[in-house]
């Protein structure tokens, strides 16, 4: 387990010969927010940085927080990530203008109601997905990896760096019931967390057959001092847990030594977590790319309206 001192001093050594584009699903806040802050930082600006997210004011004021040099190019890309369709209008969008992708952070999510989850009741997305948190969490994620697959090869064909980080809770896997791959049955965050941390370590090994030279990795942040606690407990979460800046570096750290291709599962600070909490396999991962690409085709051959992307930003 490195200490935050040594993750400093490593990121602080990244200096690629051109400037990367880094792509951050969901980093407009919490740990994609610091994430995006410490890529910022390490490559000085020298960088094409796009936050893809819902909140344009918060994408702004992060931009001025980034540092600024003659290469520097930072956009902002809205999406709602609840609907697929949106997923795949965003894809497209960036598929249809940029030459490569080097840096993939997948950190979108969202919390159910209180309310909610004590009633066990969900929240469908109108493309058919039983719970938005499910959606955006793992499906949106999978689409949004498995479409820019193209840039990313693009990056390792022109001998840069590729990689995808996807941060949720790798080494605290459940197994997954086949009966209901969907997880449409009786639910609560508590019982359906652990299928869906192996549905996303099942998801970094299908998209590293599909594209070998690019390194996925999956994962845990541990517990962050984020916006999501409320007020009140936030001086006390401050204190006790990692800030979103210290994470931030283990994050970028992690992202910055997945060279190499393959899948890899890591703790909070960069390290391997082996087969701790791994319920996967040949048929479960199977299964569960499967499912995952069937999940998203029935959701863009929906016809309801999409929201539509658009690209906001500068130099």
């Amino acid at each position: 387990m490195p200490p935050l001192a040594a993750v400093r001093a490593s990121n602080a050594r990244f200096s690629p010969p051109t400037p990367p584009v880094a792509i951050f699903v969901g980093g407009t806040s919490g740990i994609g927010q610091g994430t995006a802050q410490a890529f910022a930082r390490h490559t000085r600006g020298a960088a094409h940085i796009i936050l893809v997210g819902r909140n344009r004011a918060a994408a702004a004021a992060l931009f001025a927080t980034f540092p600024r040099c003659a290469t520097s190019k930072y956009e902002f890309v809205p999406c709602d990530a609840s609907l697929l369709r949106n997923v795949a209008a965003t894809t497209a969008g960036l598929l249809a203008r940029l030459p490569r992708v080097n840096y993939l952070v997948l950190t979108c999510g969202a919390l159910p109601n209180a309310w909610q989850v004590l009633r066990g009741a969900r929240a469908p997305t109108a493309e058919g997905i039983p719970e938005a948190l499910f959606a955006v969490t793992y499906y949106a994620r999978a689409q949004f990896a498995r479409d820019l697959l193209p840039l990313l090869r693009a990056a390792r064909a022109a001998g840069e760096d590729a990689a995808v980080l996807t941060v949720l809770a790798a080494g605290h896997g459940g197994p997954v019931d086949f009966a209901d791959m969907g997880m449409e049955g009786p639910w609560s965050v508590r019982t359906l967390r652990p299928t869906v941390i192996t549905y996303m370590d099942m998801m970094v090994e299908s998209l590293a057959a599909l594209a070998p030279e690019v390194t996925f990795t999956h994962i845990c942040p541990g517990i962050v001092s984020t916006p999501l606690f409320p007020g009140w407990v936030r001086p006390l979460a401050d204190l006790l847990l990692t800030s979103i800046d210290d994470c931030g570096e283990f994050m970028l750290h992690a992202l910055l030594m997945s060279r190499g291709g393959g899948a890899m599962r890591m703790g909070e600070h960069a390290d391997d977590v082996g087969l701790q909490g791994y319920f996967g396999g040949d048929e479960v991962r199977e299964r569960v790319w499967a499912h995952t690409t069937e999940v998203i085709e029935r959701a863009l051959a929906k016809t309801e309206t999409v929201v539509p992307s658009e690209s906001v930003g500068g130099q």
